[in-house]
């Protein structure tokens, strides 16, 4: 009994001694996964302390890493109170274990008085469920059309700190719009305007951030742009060119993973397409993949839509929620929607396999979220 009790205290000691050096600590909780982080935070104030400074969630994740999944917004997000955000993880099998419905985990947010509605804007670490509010913006100059698009820029490999870029569009003359940047720091504080009003024909409401700037492609064959939020200057960004007999593009997908840009144009009906990526100057974009969903199509033979021609471009029931590149090349795969799956189809070894089923919709060859680009989910202790 005495040894026991000799023991006891020994290990009780030595738990002390561990919990009372930091760096020792903390190389420990380094090595533990990030839900588990979330829980050890309620064991004492000093843990709480240390795994919620910035300084330990940088040395969590010091790198870019990949996505563990996407969020999938309905058509009627931030409109319906009871509207919810889909969650797909990208791991393959169980698929029990890969679906998941995510409530109030929403960037945007619109509350309806009486006739009218107003916005308020949030920012979310779904991770450790935790969000701010953003300052309400003023009304706008005379003439203003509203809010065009609300991007958030953040790196957490740089900076602890995030922030959100706001195009407002306003209208000078008949059928004439301007646009002005306002930019909220979560460093510095409020909203402040950046640059000069600015005339562009781009879709401000799909942004991505990437390098430094959020980016942004035009509808149609005219000049993209993207906005660097450091020295808050909008530079002209190339694209590639637009086949003849066309006036538009198609921008089938534009994503970042990974610190790396892509972007997908599909014009018809195509399963054979090239994946680009930007090159990190703005100099050009590159092939960085060449795409065959031929197996795919002769597997899953709903894809095909018998009531068009193979000449429509609708013959084919596709779309690409995302494109995650892996910490190997080889680990890098699409996410594709077909009628009542998602695919997770490997871009080196062309190999496809099921990461979840949709419930059955009312047509056989009509997608569950049409139109939908996946938002990539990234595990991080950041706060907001």
């Amino acid at each position: 009994m005495k040894i026991k009790i000799k023991a006891s205290k020994r290990a009780q000691s030595s738990a002390q001694i561990v919990a009372s050096i930091d760096d020792l600590l903390t190389e420990i909780l380094l090595r533990l996964p990030i839900r588990s982080l979330i829980r050890f935070k309620l064991v004492c104030k000093h843990w709480h302390s240390l795994i919620t400074t910035p300084h330990f969630s940088f040395l969590r994740n010091p790198r870019p890493y990949p996505a563990v999944g996407l969020f999938l917004p309905c058509s009627d997000v931030g409109l319906n109170p009871s509207s919810q955000t889909e969650y797909v993880t990208l791991e393959p099998k169980p698929w029990a274990q890969n679906f998941a419905v995510l409530q109030r985990l929403l960037l945007c947010c619109v509350v309806f008085r009486g006739r009218y509605y107003s916005k308020r804007y949030y920012v979310c670490n779904p991770t450790t469920k935790r969000f701010s509010t953003l300052p309400k913006l003023d009304g706008g100059s005379r003439g203003s059309t509203g809010i065009r698009g609300m991007s958030l820029a953040f790196d957490p490999a740089k900076s602890p700190h995030y922030k959100v870029v706001c195009v407002r569009g306003f209208e000078v003359d008949f059928e004439e719009f301007h646009y002005q940047f306002e930019v909220y720091s979560s460093e510095k504080g409020p909203w402040r305007k950046c640059g000069e009003p600015f005339t562009a024909d781009v879709d401000f409401e799909n942004g991505v951030y990437w390098n430094g700037a959020v980016h942004w492609i035009s509808n149609r064959a005219g000049d993209s742009f993207y906005f660097n939020t450091d020295n808050q200057v909008l530079e002209k960004m190339p694209m590639p060119p637009v086949p003849d007999g066309w006036d538009w593009r198609s921008n089938y997908y534009f994503g970042e993973s990974c610190d790396h840009l892509h972007y997908i144009e599909i014009y018809g009906p195509q399963i054979q397409f090239n994946v680009y990526e930007m090159k990190r100057d703005y100099s050009a974009w590159f092939v960085k993949y060449q795409v065959d969903l031929s197996p795919v199509v002769a597997a899953n033979p709903r894809m095909i839509r018998d009531n068009f021609e193979p000449t429509d471009w609708y013959y084919y029931a596709l779309s690409v929620f995302g494109l995650v590149r892996g910490e190997q090349e080889e680990d890098s795969f699409l996410i594709l929607q077909i009628p009542g799956k998602a695919i997770r189809y490997n871009i080196v070894w062309k190999t496809f396999e099921i990461v979840h089923e949709f419930e059955e919709a009312e047509v056989d060859d009509s997608l569950r979220f049409p139109g939908v680009h996946g938002f990539q989910y990234i595990e991080s202790l950041c706060c907001v």
